[in-house]
């Protein structure tokens, strides 16, 4: 599957699109088709490292 990464903090250039594995549903759980996505403010803000002492994750970041 197509998702847009934060690799880094920083500008425009830390997002990209990448190649991911395809997801799979557990028991318990379904599996739907995103056909179109956007960027929400925490999306930016998490690439701009404005939450970074919050952030307990590692890159590459998909975008919330």
């Amino acid at each position: 599957m197509k998702a847009v990464v934060i690799n880094r903090f920083g500008g425009n250039d830390a997002v990209e699109v990448k190649d991911m594995p395809n997801p799979f549903a557990g028991p318990g759980e379904v599996l739907i088709r995103v056909r179109a996505a956007s960027v929400n403010p925490i999306d930016w803000k998490i690439r701009r490292g404005l939450l970074e002492s919050a952030l307990k994750k590692k890159f590459p970041l998909p975008p919330r």
